[in-house]
């Protein structure tokens, strides 16, 4: 089986790197004495602490947060469990855009780390109180430069290879090599359809319960502005991410577009006619799916 070039020309892979400073140290004093006073056996009980209760650190540590559950997985799909994604190259500049942002941030956060890391050691002293050890914390140097974020970049791998090696054994390699990227491409493409019946039947779920009490509950249910932007979301990431063009993932993006871009979550809160259409609307989507991975 001959690999699909189109699929090769029209998209790369992409893997995000990042390190981060590690905000927690077992403290083994306070280990050992909680230990004692609860009579409990020897190393079955790690008591660890927080060093800094810092704003910028939290602020580094939200920006590779949302590149790892934002940046990176809205403009691909999973590839293999090295932390690679497929993604359209119609959606890589887009990408690269907002990658440089979070970058910038970071370096940014880095600087205002630096500036203010003596007041943030003396909150933590502070806070801490008797647990606090200076022999705990490393040097300015080695907390901002422990924050990095690498963008790797590759082409997806082809059965075009030039070896010395005899032709039974070469052939092997180009059948291994196909047979790899097609179940790589099949496996990123269920993803997205797991993604985007997911989210549907998330909103779904929110319409459907909105305005209700569940059982032992005092207040009803509301759905959050993230149910309807998620959708609003796929209807512009998902003609990109159906990398195959499978016709049925064709179909939900335009339906996705067409239905619910614009949709407006107040609006939906407020009318229980508009709640009920927009429900039907992703029930529909989702029937419309159903087979491709069942």
């Amino acid at each position: 089986m001959n690999l699909d070039t189109k699929i090769q020309e029209n998209n790369l892979l992409v893997r995000v790197r990042m390190n981060k400073f590690g905000n927690t140290k077992r403290d083994k004093s306070i280990s050992n004495e909680v230990t004692e006073s609860k009579g409990a056996k020897d190393k079955l009980i790690r008591v660890n602490k927080t060093l800094f209760d810092s704003p910028v650190i939290k602020s580094l540590n939200s920006n590779q947060g949302q590149i790892r559950n934002h940046t990176i997985p809205d403009h691909g799909a999973l590839w293999d469990g090295d932390g690679w994604y497929i993604q359209g190259v119609a959606m890589f500049d887009k990408f690269d855009a907002e990658m440089k942002r979070k970058i910038t941030k970071q370096n940014d956060l880095k600087s205002e780390l630096r500036k203010t890391y003596p007041d943030i050691l003396d909150r933590a002293r502070r806070d801490l109180g008797a647990a606090f050890d200076i022999n705990d914390y490393p040097t300015v140097d080695d907390v901002v430069d422990s924050y990095k974020i690498k963008v790797e970049k590759n082409k997806i791998p082809d059965s075009d290879i030039k070896l010395n090696l005899p032709k039974a054994a070469l052939d092997k390699m180009r059948a291994d090599i196909e047979a790899s990227v097609t179940e790589r491409v099949e496996n990123a493409t269920r993803s997205v359809h797991d993604r985007v019946v997911d989210a549907l039947q998330d909103f779904v779920d929110g319409m459907e319960r909105h305005g209700k009490k569940a059982p032992g509950s005092k207040r009803a249910s509301k759905f959050s502005d993230n149910t309807v932007s998620k959708l609003a979301n796929l209807a512009g990431s998902l003609p990109h991410l159906n990398i195959t063009g499978d016709p049925k993932l064709t179909q939900a993006a335009n339906d996705l577009l067409t239905r619910f871009s614009n949709l407006n979550p107040e609006d939906l809160r407020n009318s229980k006619r508009k709640r009920q259409s927009a429900r039907d609307s992703a029930k529909n989507i989702i029937d419309n799916l159903t087979g491709l991975y069942d």
